[in-house]
């Protein structure tokens, strides 16, 4: 079976839980569409748990790409104390705005390990795809973080910019391709005209699952959509 989760950012017990729920196993897919770091309370160890597991293929999102951006600037030998006074103008800029994001414990993580298992996290980053083509039971699909900004159906996905995959906002009634279904994250459903917290948003061309991990406050979590016949999931 093909699945398909989003946004998980940092909640590992919710994460293990929804794997459980589907009772996920070798002979299965996964593939997670990005932002698996931020806000929740165990991102590290998240992306952790996807780097031990072969049949998971992450998406980058563009909390991964802020984080991986701002930790390359990071000299080995900081801890959380002195990282200020050694990080540059440009340098501190992007810690700034990573943490009034959501980045708090993943710096604060990423900063307990030493310099070989950092490397590990920002290589395992570096290796994400901007997008995924997969089929399943006769349907084509186009799995992205964001969705395509600039679009033209037309175009040849590889000719797209990274942050036509990571900033793009699409809402329900965009229409992308006629023969394959798009499918993203980003943005929560509930913030999404006709959706509802904590579920999947589908509008015909375009099918939304960032539950709203991130947002346990306004009835978010984790969603996943399996391919094969778009059953729904939840922890």
């Amino acid at each position: 079976m093909i699945y398909v989760a989003s946004d998980l950012h940092g909640c590992l017990e919710d994460w293990l839980l929804l794997l459980d729920r589907i009772h996920f196993g070798e002979q299965d897919t996964m593939f997670v569409l990005g932002d698996c770091v931020d806000y929740g309370p165990e991102p590290i160890d998240l992306l952790h748990d996807l780097m031990e597991r072969p049949n998971v293929f992450p998406v980058l999102g563009n909390h991964e790409l802020r984080f991986a951006r701002c930790a390359r600037k990071i000299p080995p030998q900081a801890t959380l104390e002195t990282l200020p006074e050694l990080l540059d103008a440009d340098g501190k800029a992007l810690l700034a705005q990573w943490l009034s994001d959501g980045g708090q414990n993943t710096l604060r993580q990423y900063l307990a390990l030493n310099e070989e298992e950092r490397e590990a996290i920002l290589d395992y980053i570096g290796e994400m795809t901007l997008y995924v083509e997969a089929e399943a039971d006769g349907v084509s699909f186009v799995l992205t973080h964001a969705g395509l900004d600039h679009f033209d159906p037309s175009r040849p996905l590889d000719d797209y910019a990274p942050e036509d995959f990571l900033s793009a906002n699409p809402t329900p009634g965009t229409e992308y391709f006629e023969d394959r279904t798009v499918i993203v994250g980003h943005t929560p459903t509930f913030r999404l005209e006709g959706g509802t917290p904590g579920k999947i948003l589908d509008d015909g061309a375009v099918i939304y699952i960032d539950c709203g991990a991130a947002h346990p406050q306004d009835g978010g979590c984790i969603g996943c959509l399996r391919l094969d016949d778009f059953a729904e999931f939840y922890p």
